[in-house]
């Protein structure tokens, strides 16, 4: 019996591999399950092959028939193992083809091919040394293994780019032991090799892909974020009803090494009490529980009454973490995708009302970050197919008696000419970034107006630009800016920069590199909103603004509130004492424009004067007002 010991090996491979996978817990990922069922299929298979060969030895002691029949149980076997090997890889690309009758025509295939191996005639070998089975059924059995064999290499090669790598090079390896182990003993019969060969692939499939631990956070045991991501798109893809909660802890959560370790230890241990959920770490110590019971309204009944027993007990315990609050989702099909889920739960982390600890999102927290979407797409859209306008708010000096400066302001011309206000795009640009993007556009087009426009002869001294948080950040911005100007060919004093007070702004000291290296080319800056709720009188001491722009908010306030006019006075003459200039923003009546004169502000900007104009009616305003 020594021409089975190769099988022997195989078998103890696989049913080591099955005592591990029984001994971890299962996401309920379906490429797991096909991984379980592909483990189970080979097993039995090499069994049969063990089995078939005992079979031919003891031939002269049982009967022909139930050799023959475990020689061909043992093809089937071969056969159905391959099938399954084309499955799992399948698997990774099937979303790619709507037809779902293409899975049951495979199966069908196999199903056939195993009948027509039925029914054909096997015949076997034994000298004493050397055995083996051969015949028609046999022949079908390295026709129909090997195309399922060639099947599965092929989706590795030609959807190869929408798989996942490991699993893309696992299989193909998996495989080409396979056609070796075949050809091999298809050429000297009496070298068994194909069962050890399908036991040394399943095992490069559970190292590299399907070992439970890659799919555990390492710290905590449970589920990790990514394993989360797979899970969520299997609920979508097979359109199951789930319910979540999600606990988010501090961000600012601080504490050593060993002390963050044992509070996460425990509050997975305590989590993991609900077994019937699935435990997931998300980013930072965030933690998700997901109910997915087949009833929808089982999932929301349980996953409320837990949401409160754990709402408990994070106030009693832990009471080192702070501000641990709770997103509880009721029907995970507010989404439709994985995305839209992970993004509904990072925008809403973080938002809640003032003295709550759990928030319930519905359907129409899906509905903004949908719009978020559009809206970014509506603006890189505008960037690129250059329909981003500048609007030009024409600001008025007192001293001079004429309009000597406007402040450029961005909009978006829609596809259908409308044009988009900035309280639309600019709060998703600067959320996504895209506001680096949008500034320098409106700088580059705004530096081409005061090139083409003869704005000088019209009396504009300069053109006020914003400059957003993240631009000023930029350690290019100097650079980028130097470079635009001089490449449109105006010089920077034509060019005044606005920066805004931001409790955001996390780089001072490269905002204040950007600014020297600007103004010593010739560039001014200016204090924007000055009178905010950011608002800091250490921004005019330490920046070197040469004007403040009081924001609207406070214009309107020394005409309501005496208080706001005392306040306002003082900081007026403060300004004056430090010898920068001032504008008054939000100016819309000859009452504002008349006090702000009194005041001794230098200049009035808003809708008194004029609305934010394209720049053809900008050039006309100038002609006839100044």
């Amino acid at each position: 019996m020594s021409t089975i010991q190769v099988q022997l090996c195989g078998l103890v491979f696989d049913l080591l591999l099955i005592d591990f996978i029984l001994k971890h817990e299962s996401v309920g990922l379906f490429s797991e399950k096909i991984f379980k069922q592909c483990v189970v299929v080979y097993t039995a298979c090499i069994t049969l092959d063990i089995l078939s060969c005992i079979a031919i030895v003891n031939s002269d002691k049982i009967p022909a028939s139930v050799v023959i029949a475990s020689c061909k149980t043992y093809l089937i076997s071969l056969e159905l193992s391959t099938y399954y090997a084309f499955l799992y890889t399948y698997h990774d690309i099937k979303h790619l083809r709507e037809d779902s009758n293409f899975g049951y025509s495979i199966l069908i295939t196999v199903l056939v091919g195993a009948l027509i191996t039925a029914l054909l005639p096997v015949s076997y070998y034994y000298d004493g040394t050397e055995l083996y089975s051969y015949g028609p059924a046999t022949k079908a059995t390295y026709i129909i293994a090997p195309a399922f064999i060639i099947a599965t290499l092929l989706i590795t090669f030609l959807q190869g780019k929408q798989m996942n790598a490991h699993r893309k090079n696992a299989v193909r390896y998996w495989m080409l032991i396979e056609i070796v182990a075949a050809a091999i003993q298809f050429i000297f019969p009496g070298v068994l090799l194909v069962g050890f060969g399908s036991a040394i692939g399943i095992y490069i499939l559970y190292s590299q892909l399907e070992n439970p631990d890659i799919y555990l956070d390492r710290t905590t045991g449970c589920f990790s974020m990514e394993t989360f991501s797979l899970y969520i798109r299997q609920e979508y893809e097979l359109v199951k009803n789930f319910s979540a909660i999600i606990v988010c802890n501090d961000r600012e959560w601080k504490m050593g090494d060993e002390g963050t370790k044992r509070t996460l230890l425990e509050m997975t241990n305590f989590l993991n009490s609900f077994g019937d959920s699935k435990l997931f770490r998300l980013s930072g110590n965030d933690f998700a529980l997901i109910y997915d019971k087949k009833e929808k309204d089982m999932n929301e009944i349980e996953s409320a009454v837990n949401l409160d027993v754990i709402r408990e007990r994070f106030k009693d315990s832990w009471t080192n973490i702070n501000n641990t609050k709770f997103l509880y989702v009721p029907d995970g099909h507010i989404a439709s995708t994985t995305e839209e889920f992970v993004a509904v739960y990072q925008r809403n982390r973080d938002k809640f009302e003032i003295g709550a600890d759990s928030r319930t999102l519905e359907f129409d927290s899906v509905e903004r970050i949908r719009e978020y979407n559009g809206m970014i797409i509506e603006i890189n859209d505008a960037l690129n197919q250059d329909r981003i306008e500048v609007y030009y708010q024409p600001i008025y000096s007192i001293a001079a008696d004429k309009f000597v400066s406007a402040e450029a302001l961005a909009r978006i011309k829609t596809k259908d000419g409308q044009i988009m206000m900035p309280g639309k795009f600019i709060p998703v640009a600067e959320e996504s970034g895209l506001i680096e993007q949008l500034g320098q556009r409106v700088f580059e087009k705004t530096c081409k107006c005061i090139k083409e426009c003869g704005l000088k002869e019209k009396g504009i001294e300069y053109l006020e630009v914003n400059l957003s948080v993240a631009q000023c950040e930029n350690p290019m911005l100097s650079t980028k800016y130097q470079d635009i100007m001089k490449e449109i060919e105006i010089t920077p004093d034509d060019i005044n920069l606005e920066i805004t007070e931001s409790s955001t702004l996390n780089q001072r000291n490269v905002l204040l590199k950007n600014m020297n290296d600007l103004m010593n080319l010739g560039c001014n800056f200016s204090l924007d909103d000055f009178g905010t709720g950011e608002s800091n009188l250490n921004y005019i001491v330490d920046m070197p603004v040469k004007i403040v722009k009081f924001d609207r908010s406070m214009v309107l306030d020394y005409f309501r509130s005496e208080r706001a006019k005392v306040v306002m006075k003082a900081t007026v003459n403060m300004i004056k004492e430090l010898g920068l200039k001032m504008v008054a923003e939000g100016v819309e009546t000859e009452e504002q424009m008349q006090g702000i004169k009194d005041l001794g502000i230098d200049y009035i900007q808003g809708f008194y004067y004029s609305k934010p104009l394209p720049q053809d009616e900008f050039l006309r305003f100038l002609e006839v007002r100044n």
